[in-house]
């Protein structure tokens, strides 16, 4: 009714709808391809979050144009064209803060694509650092996606970055003084089985009898919960067969 008041017709009307559509589609598709070109060099989920806002920006506008048509009050499009730039802003406000926290992750080095590294309480290689999230691949090839702000937030320990790791373990065996060199040929023999050729081992007496602690380097982070069972398991073959002397 109040169309036909200002002399639109319901004809008009849908033609003018339909042009709105047809052109928001065609903004869409065509900024859309340009801007995707544009932003090419950008992590897949920095396009992806652009994208979201791009398409959600015109059909927003286009669903005002709509409306105004439909009610020619200027008043409804100003107030949904507030609208549509406060949801812009705020939506522009979380991308660009995480993307500054990716841009502060690189610049800082503390980490970079192969790393190991533990984070929040997560051990695994990096494969990727996103706008928005940090990809670690752990030992037991499963993926977790952390957020780049937890990840600023908490103590990261790189275990490429040091030369070497330390892996320690030790037993406590009733022998005598003189069982002392079988013990340590038995652990070396052991030992060399899984392929630890330079291990340290040195004995201590205790109350409960004689201690032998082995300390083993690792260069490769990645393979420190195999590395530890295996020593683990070593040392539990050369207990059983003192204990059973």
């Amino acid at each position: 009714m109040f169309l036909e008041i200002l002399g639109i017709s319901a004809e008009s009307t849908l033609v003018y709808i339909a042009l709105i559509i047809l052109v928001s589609f065609i903004v869409w598709y065509v900024l859309g391809t340009a801007l995707n070109n544009l932003f090419a060099s950008l992590p897949e989920d920095s396009r992806e979050s652009l994208r979201m806002v791009f398409t959600i920006s015109v059909v927003y506008v286009g669903i005002s144009l709509i409306v105004f048509v439909l009610t020619m009050n200027i008043y409804v499009l100003l107030g949904m064209s507030a609208l549509l730039l406060g949801v812009i802003l705020y939506m522009i406000k979380g991308f660009l803060k995480d993307f500054f926290t990716r841009i502060s992750l690189l610049s800082v080095k503390a980490f970079g694509i192969g790393d190991y590294i533990e984070v929040a309480h997560y051990k695994g290689r990096v494969i990727k650092i996103g706008s928005l999230y940090t990809l670690l691949r752990r030992d037991d090839n499963t993926v977790v996606c952390i957020p780049n702000q937890t990840v600023t937030r908490s103590i990261v320990i790189n275990y490429t970055k040091t030369d070497y790791i330390k892996l320690q373990e030790a037993i406590v065996l009733r022998v005598a003084e003189a069982d002392v060199n079988k013990v340590y040929n038995r652990i070396s023999e052991e030992l060399d089985i899984f392929g630890y050729k330079r291990a340290k081992i040195i004995h201590s007496p205790t109350q409960d009898g004689m201690r032998f602690a082995v300390t083993i380097n690792l260069e490769d982070a990645a393979s420190i919960s195999n590395d530890t069972s295996n020593l683990h398991k070593a040392l539990n073959i050369v207990k059983g067969e003192f204990i059973m002397d």
